[in-house]
């Protein structure tokens, strides 16, 4: 009669074997992720390098804002991705970013794709800038759409390059921050003296002495 023997598992192994499990079933939550948040324009804008990102180009949010625009390029399609890693090389951040610092990541990385699109056209302005995420349109002029998962974020942007001049920002998103000059001092007033002055000296003169009773 054969014996079946049963040879020893080694332990690491086991061990290994339970972490790749727990991997395999977290994984497809991590990934499956995906928070949609709507993002103010204006203030991701002042917290990222947009401003050195286009330069002289002009950027207008909102699909009414290329209106009779002289376009050069077309529904120009862009996806912008944040990461968790502060460069393109190099170990992640040690403490992960917050979802908005993510979409602002995106954005700026979106902002760069459409401003070497637009000098590669000759463009003199990046306008009718609208979200497009997953073909999905949402047209706000002071904001966009950001989706973040376990890692990154996406910011996916839809615009129209034009030449000449363009309308007036809806939301001045590229303009620099207007300096309000401070209110004039105040003009300076004696004060008052601690004591009270004396009363002035009266101006009135007494009444003469009545006459004295003629003689009988």
């Amino acid at each position: 009669m054969n014996t079946v023997r049963i040879l020893p598992f080694p332990a690491h192994a086991v061990a290994f074997a339970a972490i790749a499990a727990l991997a395999a079933l977290a994984s497809p939550a991590a990934q499956a992720r995906n928070v949609r948040l709507m993002e103010s324009v204006p203030d991701t804008i002042r917290v990222t390098r947009t401003h050195d990102i286009l330069g002289n180009l002009d950027l207008r949010f909102g699909g009414d804002s290329g209106r009779g625009a002289s376009v050069v390029r077309r529904d120009v399609v862009v996806k912008g991705v944040g990461t968790t890693k502060l460069d393109d090389v190099g170990d992640d951040d040690r403490v992960r970013p917050r979802d908005h610092e993510l979409c602002a990541r995106a954005f700026e990385d979106a902002m760069t794709q459409l401003a070497f699109a637009a000098r590669n056209a000759r463009a003199t302005a990046i306008v009718g800038v609208i979200s497009n995420y997953e073909g999905t349109v949402f047209d706000d002029p002071g904001h966009f759409e950001c989706h973040v998962g376990a890692l990154k974020a996406a910011v996916t942007l839809r615009a129209q390059l034009v030449v000449g001049t363009v309308a007036p920002a809806v939301v001045p998103v590229i303009s620099p921050p207007v300096t309000v000059a401070p209110p004039p001092a105040p003009i300076p007033v004696a004060p008052a003296p601690d004591y009270a002055p004396p009363p002035p000296a009266p101006t009135f003169q007494p009444l003469p002495p009545a006459p004295a009773p003629a003689p009988n």
